[in-house]
């Protein structure tokens, strides 16, 4: 191969990477949105626009099987080495997990639709700020996840990881407290239950985020930063 076809190919393949990317972030935004979209309907108790969430999800699907494909074929074609092969592993990873948020998103607008007396119950329960308060943390977290992903600002990916710990928290005072108040006030139990569905799918998508941070450190550095806690008691 001469200097010049290798160099059209390095090119083209720089190319194939920077389309790819620019579908995974895509996809990452249109996750994004609905997860904004879904908190405000369950707020709302708008079964209507949850409809329209769940709706969303079939173009967030498609992207998936788009970028798979790509990253199958990019894999066959061009066999990449080194920060090459982090980059399309990296891309391959964080397109499952958007997407899993994805699914995460449309099961809370869903859990709106099945709420009783069409969610107007839910302005007179007493732990719903904290359920809005969540839900915006969760939401925050997913857009400086996803910035950090695109600008691979592994300072901003550390404070997204550090923060996971908020939000656990958050999380499980949350479950407490739907607990608490269903002992409390026994007729609120149908909406309290498909309300800790909501919390426990806010609390996945908070893992699933952290985890497009973990992509970051990999794809810049090499290094693989999941499971710390269990690598370190492997090797006492």
């Amino acid at each position: 191969m001469s200097t010049t076809d290798s160099g059209h190919t390095v090119k083209k393949f720089d190319e194939e990477l920077a389309s790819l990317r620019g579908v995974v972030l895509r996809m990452g935004g249109l996750v994004e949105e609905q997860l904004r979209r879904a908190l405000k309907v369950l707020a709302d108790g708008d079964a209507e626009g949850a409809l329209d969430v769940i709706k969303g999800d079939l173009e967030i699907d498609l992207i998936e099987l788009r970028s798979d494909q790509e990253i199958a074929q990019l894999l066959a074609r061009r066999s990449p080495l080194g920060v090459d092969l982090r980059t399309v592993l990296m891309l391959s990873k964080s397109v499952t997990d958007i997407e899993r948020i994805g699914d995460e998103t449309k099961k809370v607008a869903r859990i709106c639709v099945r709420l009783p007396d069409n969610g107007r119950e839910l302005r007179t329960l007493p732990y719903m700020h904290e359920m809005q308060v969540l839900g915006e943390m969760v939401s925050r977290q997913l857009a400086g996840a996803l910035d950090a992903l695109a600008r691979l600002d592994l300072a901003r990916a550390d404070e997204i990881r550090r923060n996971d710990d908020a939000v656990d928290a958050a999380c499980n005072s949350l479950l407490d407290h739907i607990a608490g108040h269903m002992q409390e006030a026994p007729h609120t139990i149908p909406a309290a239950v498909l309300l800790l569905f909501a919390t426990r799918a806010l609390e996945r998508i908070g893992d699933h985020t952290k985890n497009l941070t973990q992509y970051a450190v990999y794809l810049v550095e090499g290094r693989d930063v999941r499971h710390r806690k269990a690598v370190r008691a492997a090797r006492a």
